[in-house]
């Protein structure tokens, strides 16, 4: 799995916990702070939250 997958579950992930989506702008906050996590910390929070 590339570190782009990895970003794209762990977001879809969040979004389904929260049942919406805030704005676009919150959207894209958030999948900035997820490329600046490695491969390990997101292969985490798709165990923790997965």
């Amino acid at each position: 799995m590339t570190h782009k997958d990895l970003i794209d579950q762990v977001s879809a992930n969040l979004f389904k916990q929260s049942g919406k989506l805030e704005s676009r702008r919150s959207w894209l906050a958030m999948r900035n702070y997820l490329e600046q996590l490695d491969t390990q910390q997101l292969k985490s929070m798709l165990k923790d939250h997965g």
